[in-house]
């Protein structure tokens, strides 16, 4: 029988010229060249010439007591009003944006740049926004004052909202004071999510270094404890010129009290406004705030140790789901903080980073949440149920 004999595949071989291979090499030489320049670039910028005149940053803000003047906001800087529901916060914004446009309130806030001041409301509807904005007037003595701008953004979307701040920022001129009420509505959930608090924070940051602007942020106090929401709390504290807080009295809810919680000026002191029949508000000058002071009793009494058995099972359950609500697989890190935050909002506990990671390990060795090994990576955490599934 004729063998056969089955012709090979010609297999196409590109022809080396060597002009194509070195065009490539250089093409990727350049960009390393371009990003080597671009971080050397970066690093010029960052880089601190002890040499070189720096002036302070400008005064935003300033509050006058006992006939002292004190710096309460700075340029480039930004500051959180908080405090719980209805004590008034909206309120004591009004009043720092009044100063800003008139360039005194009632002789206790001072502004002395001129300038655009620009309101971003994230919470109320438009006519809220509205009856905010004539408040302002009133409060200025300027029935439609050119040099106010008010937004309201409750129907956006959070990118949509950061986009119209962005936008504005960017193309007004000589601005003087920012309020943005409601930075939680910048991110979907930067309470339990810690890269979305980082976002909100970094983006105030930005904004008022870039504009050399303040921005003053107001921010809920949890409805447990007094304490700034969740991680977006946590972050903003770090980084804020100053955070105020705003409570009502416990003698009279007429009237709201004003504390500093920190600040990184020289603190003020405390001090009381109202708001009158027509709905403005006005500082009470004499007005006596007594200091906080502990009972023998409450000295005495040591607060009671928190402990993982101190909760039943359905509690720590709903922190579980709490924990995993969005994000299925986690790291340590990750993990950890959302069961800070749950516990918080959940169980109404304030507990620290270290119990917080307690209470990771117990709930891992108790197999409420598995930690999966991972070859040349970091281990994750994932509910019992995903244990099986291969994460390589």
């Amino acid at each position: 029988m004729e063998k056969i004999n089955k012709p090979v595949p010609v297999i196409p071989i590109k022809e080396f010229t060597g002009e194509n291979n070195l065009g490539e090499t250089k093409q990727v030489s350049e960009h390393e060249s371009e990003r080597e320049q671009a971080i050397k670039s970066l690093v010029d910028k960052c880089c601190i010439n002890l040499s070189e005149k720096m002036e302070p940053p400008p005064v935003a803000l300033q509050i006058v007591q006992d006939e002292i003047s004190k710096t309460l906001f700075t340029k480039g800087n930004f500051s959180i009003i908080t405090g719980a529901a209805k004590s008034r916060k909206s309120f004591l914004v009004s009043m720092f944006i009044a100063a800003s446009l008139k360039g005194n309130f009632q002789d206790l806030f001072i502004c002395n740049g001129k300038g655009t001041s620009i309101i971003f409301d994230t919470e109320q509807a438009r006519y809220k926004v509205q009856q905010i904005a004539k408040r302002i007037c009133n409060l200025s003595e300027n029935i439609n004052p050119s040099n106010l701008l008010v937004y309201s953004l409750r129907t956006l979307e959070p990118s949509q909202r950061i986009d119209i701040i962005d936008h504005v920022l960017s193309t007004t001129k000589n601005i003087n004071f920012v309020a943005i009420d409601g930075i939680i509505d910048l991110e979907i959930d930067p309470i339990l999510q810690a890269e979305q608090a980082q976002r909100i924070v970094m983006k105030l940051m930005q904004w008022t270094e870039i504009y050399n602007i303040h921005i003053t942020c107001v921010l809920h106090y949890n409805k447990t404890v007094s304490t700034l929401l969740g991680h977006l709390g946590s972050f903003s504290h770090r980084k804020a010129d100053a955070i105020i807080e705003v409570s009502k009295s416990k003698e009279d809810e007429n009237i709201s009290i004003v504390r500093p919680v920190d600040c990184r000026e020289k603190e003020f002191l405390p001090f009381a406004f109202s708001v009158d029949p027509s709905g403005m508000p006005y500082i009470l000058h004499d007005y006596v705030i007594e200091k906080k002071t502990k009972t023998d009793k409450e000295t005495k009494e040591k607060k009671p140790h928190f402990s993982f058995s101190q909760l039943e099972d359905s509690m720590h359950i709903e922190i579980i789901k709490s924990v995993f609500k969005i994000d299925k697989e986690q790291g340590y890190n990750e993990c950890w903080r959302n069961i800070k935050n749950a516990i918080e909002n959940i169980a109404s506990k304030s507990i620290g980073d270290n119990k917080a990671k307690d209470f990771l390990t117990s709930y891992v060795s108790t197999e409420k949440i598995i930690k999966i090994e991972q070859v040349n990576k970091k281990p994750v955490y994932v509910l019992p149920g995903q244990k099986n599934i291969d994460f390589e």
